[in-house]
């Protein structure tokens, strides 16, 4: 964390990269469900684009698959009664995936390496641990997370497939933060988002943000 970060951690409780907790809560509104969900948690700190909701008291869902970062993740939430941390991946189908760690930077895993430069460049070979998937709107419904203010998705090449497993029909969140970078099929991502009906309400490289129409 560099002195610029530090004093936005310090002054605003943000720990996003690059500001994007402003733009999140305009885009929710102020009278948002009070409600995130974090697809791709990580250790739930650093760039963290759900740590500045869940220090104001916002009912966190934080969802990470890397056995590592969510062993960081619960020590940092512990405690926390507006968090809810859970060990698995989402996608389309309920199963189990292979998610494929870098070795040259173990906070980096991915479920598609071969379209993700990390693990595409002919280096060492990624390690690699079984995990569980389930689709997210399965997820939301047994967290009880029916009304969403925002969600992020933050998973590598995979935030596709985790859009796929929303059921809008019954979780539509106010803001959607989605990763256009490392080798997601922006395109279809896009064209998913228009058909349920999102409209492109700002970029903060690499994330592309959402507003629901």
């Amino acid at each position: 964390m560099n002195a610029r970060q530090l004093f936005k951690y310090l002054l605003f409780k943000d720990t996003t990269f690059h500001g994007e907790f402003r733009l999140m809560e305009r885009l929710a509104g102020p009278d948002a469900p009070r409600t995130f969900v974090d697809v791709g948690a990580n250790d739930g700190f650093y760039g963290s684009n759900s740590f500045p909701f869940v220090a104001r008291g916002w009912r966190s869902l934080l969802i990470e698959p890397h056995p590592g970062a969510f062993t960081q993740l619960t020590a940092r939430h512990a405690g926390r009664t507006n968090v809810k941390c859970l060990n698995v991946a989402c996608g389309p189908a309920a199963g189990e995936m292979e998610l494929h760690i870098d070795p040259a930077d173990s906070s980096q895993s991915t479920l598609t390496p071969g379209a993700h430069p990390h693990f595409n460049t002919g280096r060492a070979a990624a390690t690699s641990v079984r995990v569980q998937v389930r689709p997210l709107s399965e997820i939301l419904d047994a967290e009880g997370f029916a009304d969403l203010g925002i969600l992020s998705i933050d998973t590598e090449g995979w935030d596709f497939q985790v859009l796929q497993s929303l059921d809008t029909t019954r979780h539509r969140p106010r803001c959607i933060v989605t990763e256009d970078g490392d080798g997601a099929p922006n395109a279809q991502k896009h064209e998913w988002l228009r058909h349920h009906g999102y409209q492109p309400a700002g970029f903060i490289e690499p994330n592309s943000f959402w507003q629901r129409g």
